[in-house]
């Protein structure tokens, strides 16, 4: 089985990033794989508690 997690501009309903895994990587591991490559700055992120992690944390 296989997730697909996806980012999306909240203004214009794009999707802006996307990637695919397995079911066994966290999604708070994929979160900054998924947010690093994109060239906008990011001002929220709006995503469920397997996120609340020091890695999904912002470094501003």
């Amino acid at each position: 089985m296989r997730k697909l997690h996806l980012a999306v501009d909240v203004f214009t309903q794009e999707v802006i990033a996307a990637e695919v895994n397995l079911v066994f990587v966290g999604d708070n591991e994929v979160l900054p794989i998924l947010l690093n490559p994109l060239r906008r700055k990011i001002q929220q992120v709006s995503a469920d508690g397997s996120y609340d992690t020091r890695a999904c944390s912002p470094t501003y």
